[in-house]
């Protein structure tokens, strides 16, 4: 039985930013709020079983996942998930990382991946196969429409600037997205759909049998908010 804690979370491009990815939304949102299953023990595969079970209840698909990958051997990556019958479309980033050998430094346009997920079997594939990305902190992203795309743009980190591809949402319909937490520890749902409008609406659509243990900073000491 899954124990979790919700946070809501204020809507602002100051948000959007500070989770190591910088992100924009193009678009009003209803709600956004940050779900875990915690950071101890098996933290990753917890949370991830978590996400896989939030996304097979909601049962709407097809999902879009967009994650970078690294560039030294996404083609021998791509050829994993087409083994496992995972179609997916490769593009490049216009920002530059590097990479260094003992000869050099190599700069590259870091590779990304994004796949069409039509049903609960592959989204529970893709997910085994690619969670460890986003626990290692890479970009990665669950959107129910097609509306993320890159823009290189000028960021400020650590009071340094650097050109970055921002990921942007463009929320034209009514639609949910989630990005990943700092070491796969968490999720963040961002949404402009009722269904997700308040903490109500949303515990009323979590997996059957999930028991939450803290609201914001209310803990929660019943099973009051035990999904039925």
């Amino acid at each position: 039985m899954a124990e979790i804690w919700i946070q809501e979370e204020e809507v602002s491009d100051k948000f959007l930013g500070e989770l190591g990815h910088h992100i924009k939304v193009k678009g009003s949102l209803k709600a956004a709020y940050f779900i875990s299953e915690g950071s101890e023990g098996d933290y990753v595969e917890r949370n991830r079983k978590y996400l896989q079970d939030f996304l097979i209840t909601q049962n709407k698909y097809p999902l879009y996942l967009t994650f970078v990958y690294y560039h030294d051997d996404y083609k021998e990556f791509q050829e994993t998930l087409h083994e496992s019958k995972i179609d997916c479309k490769i593009s490049f980033l216009e920002e530059t990382r590097t990479y260094w050998t003992a000869l050099k430094n190599v700069r590259y346009h870091p590779p990304y991946f994004m796949v069409k997920i039509m049903d609960a079997r592959s989204l529970s594939v893709v997910l085994e196969e690619t969670y460890w990305l986003p626990a290692q902190n890479e970009f990665y992203a669950i959107s129910y429409s097609e509306n993320l795309f890159f823009q290189l743009e000028t960021v400020t980190e650590w009071g340094r600037t650097r050109e970055s591809s921002v990921a942007n949402f463009e929320l034209d319909e009514e639609t949910t997205f989630i990005t990943i937490f700092h070491d796969g520890a968490g999720f963040y749902l961002y949404s402009n759909k009722e269904k997700y409008s308040t903490v109500k609406n949303l515990c009323s659509n979590l997996p059957k049998g999930t028991v939450i243990t803290q609201i914001n900073d209310t803990l929660v000491s019943d099973d009051s908010f035990e999904s039925d």
